[in-house]
């Protein structure tokens, strides 16, 4: 019998060893690919096109008009840039592919908003996404700045955010 429970929490031990080895190398390898994209999308964007959105400070009201026009019944039928992620387009590639999709830019002038303002702001979204993702899922773990106090408020306006990405939302 006791030769039985010790041998029961060393598999234990074991198993839980190889576990945590396993789900620490996904972790290098996710983090690894995430860095990677990183590198990637800074090397795509022009040094002007980085700072014009990391720079860029979020309010409601700019939300309230660019995410129901991005999410504009027909929208999802629109084309868009084939093999290439989002975080790496330029501010000129963002404002093509917005004016090349109906729906949006009836949305948009509907809205008064500028096609290079949108562009502009959802590369704004798609950043701070980015570096929540990155550093853990909060804001708080952001660095000061601009990014975190966008992330504070798409965490503190989610619900009306949600509703405002939903399909067909009115704009």
């Amino acid at each position: 019998m006791i030769a039985t429970s010790t041998a029961r929490p060393g598999r234990t031990f074991m198993h839980l060893t190889g576990r945590f080895l396993r789900t620490s190398a996904l972790a290098l390898v996710l983090t690894a690919l995430l860095c990677f994209a990183s590198s990637v999308a800074a090397q795509a964007r022009s040094a002007a096109d980085a700072m014009t959105i990391d720079n860029y400070r979020l309010t409601m009201p700019v939300l309230r008009e660019v995410l129901p026009a991005l999410y504009a019944p027909g929208a999802q039928a629109c084309p868009r840039p084939a093999g290439r992620d989002p975080h790496t387009l330029g501010i000129a590639e963002m404002v093509q592919s917005l004016e090349r999709c109906a729906p949006v830019m009836q949305s948009l002038t509907r809205a008064g908003l500028p096609s290079r303002d949108a562009a502009i702001a959802f590369a704004s979204l798609l950043r701070t996404g980015q570096q929540v993702a990155l550093h853990g899922g909060k804001a708080a773990a952001l660095p000061a700045g601009v990014l975190r106090d966008n992330a504070v408020l798409l965490e503190q306006n989610e619900p009306e955010i949600t509703k405002l990405t939903r399909t067909g939302a009115p704009s």
